[in-house]
């Protein structure tokens, strides 16, 4: 049995193998500190994703993230129409009101002949530079390379090719994912469930994740279930984490078998942090429980 890391946004300017060594370096000092009995020396190899170059490269075309946080300007009318509701979401998840919206859309002016949700994403993009502008970035950062994954064929493709070939070895893996790598992830699993292939992964870890999103959610066709080549699915979230808008997938959203740990406690400075979120004792015990 071999594991797989699959990274999220913000990484680019790293390595395959920096990834590698800090996630090994958080998991393994969590089974010291939960006093589990390490596992990882039983499986035949353990690989990192790495596509953070390749897709900071080919979404920063479709979204310049600071001037979109600091008015909007700078979005198609396919990412607006792709993200008002997600945005909206995450801005009341940051603590502004509907009155603040309500407010800032008031005062709002657009270029005539702009998208119907043009003037919606400029006047949410400024709330959230008022309360939290880091947030406000980080939050456009994952929906703008969501939006380039999901949308763009290419760089769809381009991504994958970089990815699936850690997938493509028929002994199975455990896949361990975070944020825009959860997105990743189930794309190619979905690929290889729907083509009847064999690879198989007996724990499939999401954490962080924006599948929950409903724009994320509805970029891919349906049906959007559990695929049959995962054995467990283990979703985990910090209520404060904007990024995983939803956190839980439920019934309601990717069907059942998922089993969901929506209250994780990854501290205030960043609820994201892959860090916070591999030193959870619940995700490294999942993680031994699934390596014989």
């Amino acid at each position: 049995m071999r594991m797989i890391f699959v990274h999220g946004i913000n990484q680019q300017g790293k390595s395959a193998d920096q990834i590698l060594e800090e996630w090994l370096t958080i998991l393994n000092a969590t089974f010291t500190n939960c006093q589990i009995s390490n596992p990882l020396g039983r499986l035949s190899g353990i690989e990192a994703a790495f596509y953070g170059d390749m897709l900071e490269q080919l979404s920063s075309a479709k979204v310049k993230d600071e001037a979109i946080a600091l008015g909007a300007e700078e979005a198609t009318d396919d990412f607006d129409d792709f993200a008002v509701d997600a945005l909206k979401e995450m801005a009341l998840r940051m603590g502004a009101t509907e009155k603040q919206i309500e407010d800032e859309l008031s005062e709002t002016t657009v270029a005539q002949g702009a998208g119907p949700h043009k003037k919606w994403l400029k006047a949410i993009a400024r709330v959230i530079e008022i309360i939290s502008p880091l947030h406000g970035i980080l939050a456009l950062r994952v929906l703008g390379q969501a939006h380039a994954y999901i949308r763009n064929k290419y760089v769809h493709d381009e991504v994958n090719k970089l990815v699936r070939p850690l997938f493509e070895n028929d002994e199975p893996a455990i896949v361990v994912s975070h944020s825009l790598g959860t997105i990743v992830s189930y794309s190619i699993l979905r690929e290889f469930a729907k083509n009847g292939s064999p690879r198989q992964s007996p724990l499939f870890v999401t954490l962080g994740s924006p599948l929950g999103i409903d724009s994320v959610r509805k970029g891919f066709p349906k049906p959007r279930i559990k695929p049959d080549n995962i054995l467990r699915w283990v979703n985990g979230a910090d209520p404060e984490d904007f990024v995983a808008l939803r956190t839980e997938l439920t019934n309601d959203n990717f069907g059942p078998g998922i089993e969901n740990y929506p209250d994780i406690e990854n501290g205030e400075n960043d609820p994201h942090s892959i860090t916070a979120y591999l030193s959870e004792p619940r995700i490294a015990k999942a993680i031994a429980e699934s390596i014989p």
